[in-house]
C-alpha cells in the first residue's frame, strides 16, 4: 500500500493537503518526517510552532546570551519542548541570523566562529539530536539565497556555495527540517531555484525535508495555523503562521499545540 501512495504522498503530506489522520501516531516525530521525505507519509503529521527565542523565558537569560551560548540554547530549547509537547524543536530561525553572525563577512568560517549565533545554533542542534533521539524532530530556519545576496550585497554565485554548505552542516548535525525564509526570493529566478534544488537534495540525502516559507517559493510549504486561533491539523507539516515572539505566553504555545494535535 505504501508503494502505491508514494508518488503522490510527498507534496500533499508536506503542504497539509493530504487526508486527515487520527490524533494518535505510533511513529516518533523524526520517523514521521523521514516517512514524509521518502514519500511514504501521506497520513503522517508533524506539528510545532515556529518558536525559538520564546524558549529564553525558561532559561531566564537575556536574549543575546541565550542566542550565543550553545549550552543555554540546547537546554532552554529542550525544556521548552518538554513544556509544550511539540513535535519539533526550532534550533535556528533566520531573523538576520547569518548577518548577525558574520561581522559583515560572507564566509562560513566567520559565521561558525564560537560566540556567534550560527555557531551556537549548530552546536545546540548536535547536542539536541543526541538528547531527544528520534522522539523529537529538529527544524532550522535559514535565510534564503536571494535575501542573503541582498544583505551582503553579493552575487548569487557567491551565496550559492555557502548556503548549500550551511544546509549540509545542519543536516549532518541532525536537522530534519530546513525552512528557507527568503522574502527577497522569486520562483521565477532559475538561479535561486537551482540553489534551492541543491538544498533539497542535501536534505533528502539525510532523509530530511526542505520547506519554503514565502508563497512565491518553489519549495513545498507547511500548513499554517495562527497561534491565537488553533484548529486540528491535517496530514503533513504544520507550523504557526508567524514566528512566535520572544515574549509570547508559553501557556498559549502549549494550548496551540494541544488543540492543533487534537489532544
Amino acid at each position: 500500500m505504501a508503494g502505491r501512495e508514494a508518488a503522490r504522498a510527498s507534496v500533499s503530506a508536506v503542504s497539509g493537503r493530504g487526508p486527515p489522520c487520527t490524533p494518535m501516531t505510533i511513529k516518533p516525530a523524526r520517523k514521521r518526517v523521514q516517512a514524509i521525505a521518502l514519500g511514504r507519509g501521506a497520513t503522517e503529521r508533524v506539528i510545532g510552532p515556529l518558536a525559538f527565542e520564546t524558549a529564553a523565558q525558561i532559561s531566564a537569560r537575556p536574549l543575546d546570551e541565550f542566542r550565543t551560548d550553545p549550552t543555554q540554547l540546547a537546554n532552554g530549547l529542550n525544556e521548552f519542548q518538554r513544556a509544550t509537547a511539540t513535535d519539533f524543536i526550532c534550533c535556528a530561525l533566520a531573523n538576520e541570523l547569518e548577518l548577525a553572525s558574520s561581522g559583515g563577512v560572507l564566509t562560513l568560517e566567520a559565521w561558525l566562529t564560537p560566540g556567534q549565533r550560527l555557531y551556537a545554533s549548530l552546536e545546540a542542534c548536535k547536542r539536541l539530536r543526541i538528547t531527544v533521539g528520534d522522539n523529537v524532530a529538529l527544524l532550522v530556519g535559514l535565510t534564503g539565497p536571494a535575501t542573503l545576496a541582498a544583505q551582503f550585497n553579493a552575487p548569487l554565485s557567491a551565496v550559492s556555495e555557502i548556503f548549500s554548505a550551511l544546509v549540509k552542516h545542519f543536516c549532518e548535525a541532525g536537522a530534519d527540517l530546513v525552512l528557507v525564509i527568503d522574502p527577497t526570493g522569486s520562483n521565477a529566478d532559475t538561479g535561486i531555484n537551482d540553489i534551492l534544488r541543491t538544498a533539497s537534495n542535501i536534505a533528502r540525502f539525510h532523509r530530511g525535508l526542505t520547506l519554503g516559507w514565502e508563497p512565491a517559493s518553489s519549495l513545498p510549504q507547511p500548513q499554517r495555523v495562527p497561534l491565537a486561533s488553533p484548529l486540528v491539523a491535517g496530514a503533513g507539516i504544520t507550523t504557526t503562521d508567524t514566528i512566535v515572539a520572544a515574549d509570547a505566553s508559553i501557556e498559549a504555545v502549549r494550548r496551540w499545540m494541544a488543540i492543533t494535535a487534537g489532544s
